[in-house]
């Protein structure tokens, strides 16, 4: 198995940020420009596989975190392991771990995503989730 590459500052930095927007969105009873900041992280045409195996569109993704403003509080998300498969000029693909605590809880998930290099930065164009058995 080819091993994974030390992923760029950029690219860390961007699946740290988009995770505490969501931690933040989900977490607390925060205000609108949060979500507005996670939308506009996001394609226009993006996609993702949730951990049960459900294809969502852009639209279903937001439509679905509109309602859902402060739905876990107290929620934190850690991103960690985070390495590059492919860093190229205008996209890359990284793998990370999420560890997501609430109410006690710790659930864990491997992700990979595609972000593409812009002029207005990193957008985030797909993200598949494979949930982590303890």
């Amino acid at each position: 198995m080819a091993r994974a590459r030390l992923v760029s500052a950029d690219l860390a930095a961007e699946v740290e940020r988009v995770h505490r927007l969501l931690a933040e969105w989900l977490g607390t009873d925060c205000g609108p420009a949060v979500l507005e900041a996670l939308r506009s992280a996001h394609a226009d045409d993006f996609t993702m596989i949730t951990t049960d195996g459900r294809p969502m569109a852009v639209e279903d993704l937001f439509g679905a975190l509109a309602g859902a403003r402060n739905a876990a509080p107290g929620l934190t998300i850690e991103v960690d392991e985070i390495t590059a498969a492919a860093d190229a000029a205008d996209f890359a693909v990284v793998h990370f771990r999420e560890t997501h605590h609430h109410e006690g809880t710790t659930t864990r998930r491997r992700t990979t995503s595609v972000l593409r290099r812009t002029g207005e930065g990193l957008r985030w164009q797909h993200l598949h989730e494979t949930a982590v058995a303890d």
